[in-house]
Protein backbone atom coordinates (compact mmCIF):
# COMPACT_ATOMS: atom_id res chain seq x y z
CA UNK A 1 0.00 0.00 0.00
CA UNK A 2 1.20 3.55 -0.73
CA UNK A 3 0.59 6.89 0.90
CA UNK A 4 -1.24 7.98 -2.25
CA UNK A 5 -3.61 5.01 -2.19
CA UNK A 6 -4.94 6.03 1.22
CA UNK A 7 -6.12 9.32 -0.20
CA UNK A 8 -8.72 7.69 -2.44
CA UNK A 9 -10.87 6.57 0.48
CA UNK A 10 -11.99 10.10 1.20
CA UNK A 11 -13.00 11.04 -2.34
CA UNK A 12 -16.57 9.75 -2.11
CA UNK A 13 -17.29 12.25 0.65
CA UNK A 14 -16.82 15.30 -1.58
CA UNK A 15 -20.27 15.64 -3.12
CA UNK A 16 -22.29 14.77 -0.03
CA UNK A 17 -20.27 17.13 2.19
CA UNK A 18 -20.89 20.05 -0.13
CA UNK A 19 -24.63 19.38 -0.25
CA UNK A 20 -24.79 19.01 3.51
CA UNK A 21 -23.09 22.33 4.07
CA UNK A 22 -25.33 24.09 1.59
CA UNK A 23 -28.38 22.74 3.39
CA UNK A 24 -26.94 23.80 6.72
CA UNK A 25 -26.33 27.38 5.64
CA UNK A 26 -29.33 27.66 3.33
CA UNK A 27 -29.49 29.51 0.07
CA UNK A 28 -28.37 33.12 -0.07
CA UNK A 29 -28.70 35.77 -2.70
CA UNK A 30 -25.34 37.20 -1.62
CA UNK A 31 -23.67 34.36 -3.51
CA UNK A 32 -24.54 36.26 -6.70
CA UNK A 33 -22.64 39.30 -5.41
CA UNK A 34 -19.55 37.66 -3.95
CA UNK A 35 -16.82 38.00 -4.99
CA UNK A 36 -16.88 41.29 -6.83
CA UNK A 37 -13.23 42.33 -6.34
CA UNK A 38 -9.77 40.95 -5.69
CA UNK A 39 -9.21 38.57 -2.79
CA UNK A 40 -6.06 38.58 -0.64
CA UNK A 41 -4.75 35.13 0.33
CA UNK A 42 -2.30 35.21 3.23
CA UNK A 43 0.41 32.56 3.39
CA UNK A 44 2.12 32.53 6.82
CA UNK A 45 5.33 31.09 5.36
CA UNK A 46 8.16 32.34 3.20
CA UNK A 47 8.05 32.19 -0.61
CA UNK A 48 9.25 28.83 -1.86
CA UNK A 49 8.31 26.91 1.28
CA UNK A 50 6.22 23.79 0.72
CA UNK A 51 3.14 25.48 2.20
CA UNK A 52 3.68 28.48 -0.08
CA UNK A 53 3.95 26.35 -3.22
CA UNK A 54 0.79 24.47 -2.31
CA UNK A 55 -1.04 27.71 -1.54
CA UNK A 56 -0.06 29.24 -4.87
CA UNK A 57 -1.40 26.25 -6.76
CA UNK A 58 -4.63 26.52 -4.75
CA UNK A 59 -4.87 30.26 -5.41
CA UNK A 60 -4.44 29.80 -9.15
CA UNK A 61 -7.37 27.40 -9.25
CA UNK A 62 -9.45 29.55 -6.91
CA UNK A 63 -8.95 32.57 -9.19
CA UNK A 64 -10.31 30.62 -12.16
CA UNK A 65 -13.30 29.24 -10.26
CA UNK A 66 -14.33 32.59 -8.75
CA UNK A 67 -13.34 34.59 -11.83
CA UNK A 68 -11.48 37.21 -9.80
CA UNK A 69 -7.84 37.87 -9.02
CA UNK A 70 -6.63 36.20 -5.83
CA UNK A 71 -3.39 37.80 -4.63
CA UNK A 72 -0.89 35.87 -2.48
CA UNK A 73 0.57 37.80 0.44
CA UNK A 74 3.46 36.04 2.18
CA UNK A 75 3.67 36.93 5.89
CA UNK A 76 6.31 34.57 7.33
CA UNK A 77 7.66 34.36 10.86
CA UNK A 78 6.88 32.98 14.27
CA UNK A 79 6.45 29.43 12.93
CA UNK A 80 3.38 30.56 11.03
CA UNK A 81 1.84 32.65 13.81
CA UNK A 82 2.55 36.11 12.36
CA UNK A 83 0.64 35.48 9.15
CA UNK A 84 -2.09 33.64 11.06
CA UNK A 85 -2.52 36.70 13.30
CA UNK A 86 -2.95 38.81 10.16
CA UNK A 87 -5.75 36.51 8.97
CA UNK A 88 -7.29 36.78 12.44
CA UNK A 89 -7.28 40.58 12.30
CA UNK A 90 -8.70 40.98 8.80
CA UNK A 91 -12.21 42.19 8.01
CA UNK A 92 -14.60 39.20 7.89
CA UNK A 93 -15.94 40.11 4.46
CA UNK A 94 -14.48 37.19 2.51
CA UNK A 95 -11.82 39.30 0.82
CA UNK A 96 -9.01 38.15 3.09
CA UNK A 97 -8.52 34.44 3.67
CA UNK A 98 -5.44 32.30 4.01
CA UNK A 99 -3.54 29.10 4.48
CA UNK A 100 -4.21 27.50 7.85
CA UNK A 101 -1.99 24.96 9.56
CA UNK A 102 -2.63 23.27 12.87
CA UNK A 103 0.80 24.23 14.20
CA UNK A 104 -0.11 27.93 14.64
CA UNK A 105 -3.83 27.20 15.07
CA UNK A 106 -3.74 24.30 17.54
CA UNK A 107 -0.24 24.24 19.08
CA UNK A 108 1.02 27.82 19.28
CA UNK A 109 -1.78 29.09 21.57
CA UNK A 110 -0.70 26.56 24.21
CA UNK A 111 2.85 27.90 24.08
CA UNK A 112 2.17 31.61 23.71
CA UNK A 113 -0.57 33.13 25.83
CA UNK A 114 0.11 36.53 24.22
CA UNK A 115 -1.38 35.48 20.88
CA UNK A 116 -4.64 37.34 20.17
CA UNK A 117 -6.39 34.11 19.24
CA UNK A 118 -6.99 30.93 21.24
CA UNK A 119 -7.95 28.37 18.62
CA UNK A 120 -10.06 27.95 15.50
CA UNK A 121 -13.08 29.37 17.34
CA UNK A 122 -11.48 32.75 16.62
CA UNK A 123 -11.44 32.04 12.87
CA UNK A 124 -13.79 30.88 10.15
CA UNK A 125 -12.86 27.43 8.88
CA UNK A 126 -13.45 26.96 5.15
CA UNK A 127 -12.05 23.52 4.38
CA UNK A 128 -9.19 21.09 4.99
CA UNK A 129 -6.82 19.19 2.74
CA UNK A 130 -5.88 16.29 5.01
CA UNK A 131 -2.55 15.68 6.73
CA UNK A 132 1.08 15.00 5.93
CA UNK A 133 2.49 11.72 7.12
CA UNK A 134 5.40 11.88 9.58
CA UNK A 135 8.31 9.57 8.82
CA UNK A 136 11.34 8.52 10.85
CA UNK A 137 14.47 7.94 8.76
CA UNK A 138 18.12 7.06 9.42
CA UNK A 139 21.31 6.92 7.36
CA UNK A 140 21.51 3.95 5.03
CA UNK A 141 24.55 2.57 6.88
CA UNK A 142 22.96 2.91 10.33
CA UNK A 143 22.85 -0.25 12.44
CA UNK A 144 19.06 -0.18 12.84
CA UNK A 145 17.36 -2.16 10.11
CA UNK A 146 13.84 -1.32 11.27
CA UNK A 147 12.00 0.88 13.74
CA UNK A 148 11.61 -1.94 16.26
CA UNK A 149 15.39 -2.15 16.58
CA UNK A 150 15.71 1.62 16.91
CA UNK A 151 12.92 1.69 19.48
CA UNK A 152 14.44 -1.07 21.62
CA UNK A 153 17.85 0.60 21.49
CA UNK A 154 16.27 3.86 22.62
CA UNK A 155 14.60 2.11 25.56
CA UNK A 156 17.92 0.56 26.55
CA UNK A 157 19.74 3.91 26.28
CA UNK A 158 17.35 6.59 27.62
CA UNK A 159 18.00 10.01 26.11
CA UNK A 160 20.90 8.88 23.94
CA UNK A 161 19.36 8.30 20.52
CA UNK A 162 18.69 11.63 18.83
CA UNK A 163 15.90 12.45 16.41
CA UNK A 164 15.98 15.75 14.51
CA UNK A 165 12.79 17.74 13.91
CA UNK A 166 12.27 20.93 11.94
CA UNK A 167 11.39 23.21 14.84
CA UNK A 168 10.72 23.13 18.56
CA UNK A 169 7.08 22.47 19.34
CA UNK A 170 6.09 21.63 15.78
CA UNK A 171 3.76 18.72 15.04
CA UNK A 172 6.63 16.24 14.58
CA UNK A 173 8.08 17.25 17.94
CA UNK A 174 4.68 16.82 19.62
CA UNK A 175 4.12 13.43 18.00
CA UNK A 176 7.45 12.15 19.29
CA UNK A 177 6.84 13.56 22.77
CA UNK A 178 3.49 11.81 22.89
CA UNK A 179 5.09 8.54 21.77
CA UNK A 180 7.69 8.90 24.52
CA UNK A 181 4.99 9.15 27.18
CA UNK A 182 2.77 6.41 25.77
CA UNK A 183 5.58 3.91 25.17
CA UNK A 184 7.82 4.81 28.14
CA UNK A 185 10.80 5.64 25.95
CA UNK A 186 13.14 8.62 26.07
CA UNK A 187 14.43 10.07 22.79
CA UNK A 188 16.77 13.02 22.49
CA UNK A 189 14.56 15.22 20.30
CA UNK A 190 16.69 17.88 18.58
CA UNK A 191 14.80 20.82 17.00
CA UNK A 192 16.38 22.75 14.13
CA UNK A 193 15.18 26.31 13.58
CA UNK A 194 15.93 26.01 9.86
CA UNK A 195 13.04 23.62 9.39
CA UNK A 196 12.83 20.15 7.89
CA UNK A 197 15.62 20.70 5.36
CA UNK A 198 18.13 21.50 8.10
CA UNK A 199 16.90 18.52 10.12
CA UNK A 200 17.54 16.22 7.15
CA UNK A 201 21.05 17.63 6.74
CA UNK A 202 21.73 16.79 10.38
CA UNK A 203 21.06 13.09 9.94
CA UNK A 204 22.87 13.01 6.60
CA UNK A 205 25.93 14.46 8.34
CA UNK A 206 25.73 12.13 11.31
CA UNK A 207 24.89 14.93 13.74
CA UNK A 208 21.70 13.14 14.77
CA UNK A 209 20.77 9.46 14.63
CA UNK A 210 17.42 9.94 12.90
CA UNK A 211 15.08 12.59 11.51
CA UNK A 212 11.30 12.98 11.74
CA UNK A 213 9.90 14.95 8.79
CA UNK A 214 7.35 14.66 6.01
CA UNK A 215 8.04 11.81 3.62
CA UNK A 216 8.53 14.26 0.74
CA UNK A 217 11.50 15.80 2.59
CA UNK A 218 13.47 12.54 2.50
CA UNK A 219 12.11 10.82 -0.62
CA UNK A 220 15.07 11.86 -2.78
CA UNK A 221 17.64 10.71 -0.22
CA UNK A 222 15.87 7.37 0.17
CA UNK A 223 15.77 6.85 -3.60
CA UNK A 224 19.46 7.72 -3.86
CA UNK A 225 20.30 5.18 -1.16
CA UNK A 226 21.60 7.74 1.35
CA UNK A 227 18.80 7.26 3.88
CA UNK A 228 16.78 4.27 5.07
CA UNK A 229 13.08 4.52 5.95
CA UNK A 230 12.16 3.22 9.40
CA UNK A 231 8.67 4.30 10.40
CA UNK A 232 5.64 6.35 9.43
CA UNK A 233 3.23 7.56 12.12
CA UNK A 234 -0.21 6.89 10.69
CA UNK A 235 -3.64 5.61 11.63
CA UNK A 236 -3.59 2.61 9.33
CA UNK A 237 -4.23 -1.11 9.58
CA UNK A 238 -1.36 -1.69 7.16
CA UNK A 239 1.96 -2.86 8.55
CA UNK A 240 3.98 -0.97 5.95
CA UNK A 241 3.48 2.08 3.73
CA UNK A 242 6.00 3.00 1.02
CA UNK A 243 8.72 0.99 2.79
CA UNK A 244 8.03 2.60 6.17
CA UNK A 245 6.93 0.45 9.10
CA UNK A 246 3.59 1.81 10.37
CA UNK A 247 3.55 3.12 13.92
CA UNK A 248 -0.16 3.30 14.69
CA UNK A 249 -1.04 5.50 17.68
CA UNK A 250 -3.87 3.09 18.47
CA UNK A 251 -1.24 0.51 19.39
CA UNK A 252 -0.27 2.51 22.48
CA UNK A 253 -2.75 3.06 25.35
CA UNK A 254 -3.44 6.74 25.83
CA UNK A 255 -1.77 7.81 22.60
CA UNK A 256 -3.85 9.90 20.20
CA UNK A 257 -3.19 10.63 16.57
CA UNK A 258 -1.86 14.17 16.15
CA UNK A 259 -2.19 15.04 12.46
CA UNK A 260 0.09 17.49 10.66
CA UNK A 261 -2.87 19.06 8.87
CA UNK A 262 -3.65 22.15 6.86
CA UNK A 263 -6.49 23.88 5.05
CA UNK A 264 -8.11 27.25 4.45
CA UNK A 265 -9.32 29.71 7.09
CA UNK A 266 -10.60 33.26 7.29
CA UNK A 267 -11.29 35.76 10.06
CA UNK A 268 -14.08 35.04 12.51
CA UNK A 269 -17.56 36.20 11.58
CA UNK A 270 -17.55 35.65 7.82
CA UNK A 271 -21.13 35.47 6.47
CA UNK A 272 -22.42 31.95 5.98
CA UNK A 273 -23.33 32.58 2.35
CA UNK A 274 -19.74 33.58 1.57
CA UNK A 275 -18.43 30.48 3.32
CA UNK A 276 -20.70 28.38 1.09
CA UNK A 277 -19.16 29.96 -2.03
CA UNK A 278 -15.59 29.39 -0.82
CA UNK A 279 -16.33 25.88 0.43
CA UNK A 280 -17.82 24.88 -2.90
CA UNK A 281 -14.72 26.20 -4.66
CA UNK A 282 -12.55 24.36 -2.12
CA UNK A 283 -14.12 21.02 -3.00
CA UNK A 284 -13.72 21.75 -6.71
CA UNK A 285 -10.02 22.39 -6.17
CA UNK A 286 -9.66 19.16 -4.20
CA UNK A 287 -11.09 17.33 -7.22
CA UNK A 288 -8.45 18.79 -9.56
CA UNK A 289 -6.03 16.04 -10.56
CA UNK A 290 -2.99 18.32 -10.70
CA UNK A 291 -3.71 19.67 -7.23
CA UNK A 292 -4.26 16.18 -5.84
CA UNK A 293 -0.99 15.03 -7.39
CA UNK A 294 0.76 17.99 -5.78
CA UNK A 295 -0.65 17.01 -2.39
CA UNK A 296 0.40 13.40 -2.90
CA UNK A 297 3.93 14.42 -3.93
CA UNK A 298 4.09 16.47 -0.74
CA UNK A 299 3.22 13.38 1.34
CA UNK A 300 -0.38 14.29 2.03
CA UNK A 301 -2.97 11.73 2.97
CA UNK A 302 -5.86 13.55 1.30
CA UNK A 303 -8.97 13.87 3.45
CA UNK A 304 -11.12 16.64 1.95
CA UNK A 305 -13.27 18.38 4.54
CA UNK A 306 -15.71 21.25 4.46
CA UNK A 307 -16.15 24.14 6.85
CA UNK A 308 -17.75 22.36 9.79
CA UNK A 309 -15.63 19.19 9.63
CA UNK A 310 -12.42 21.21 9.38
CA UNK A 311 -13.55 23.39 12.28
CA UNK A 312 -14.18 20.32 14.44
CA UNK A 313 -10.86 18.75 13.45
CA UNK A 314 -8.92 21.82 14.54
CA UNK A 315 -10.80 21.92 17.85
CA UNK A 316 -9.92 18.28 18.41
CA UNK A 317 -6.28 18.98 17.54
CA UNK A 318 -6.21 21.89 20.00
CA UNK A 319 -7.53 19.69 22.79
CA UNK A 320 -5.14 16.83 22.03
CA UNK A 321 -2.06 19.03 21.79
CA UNK A 322 -3.17 20.71 25.01
CA UNK A 323 -2.96 17.38 26.82
CA UNK A 324 0.72 17.18 25.95
CA UNK A 325 1.24 20.63 27.44
CA UNK A 326 -0.70 19.59 30.52
CA UNK A 327 -3.63 21.92 29.84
Amino acid sequence: MTLSSITRRAAIALGSATVATALMFGSASAQDKYPSRDITFIVPYAPGASGDLLARKYVGLLSKILNVTVVVSNVPGGSGTIGTVEIFGAAPDGYTIGYGHNSPLAIAPHKNAQLPFKNVEDFTAIGGFGHQATTVTVKADAKWQNFAEFFEDAKAKPGELSIAVGGAGNVKDMQLQQLEKAADVDFNIVPFSGGGAEAVVSVMGGITDAVAVNASSVRGQIESGDLRPLAVIAESSEKEIDGFEVVNPQSYPGMKFLPDSSGIVGPKGMPAEIVVVLEKAHFQILEDEDFKNMLISDSYIIEPTGAEAYHQQLLKDYANFGEIYGK
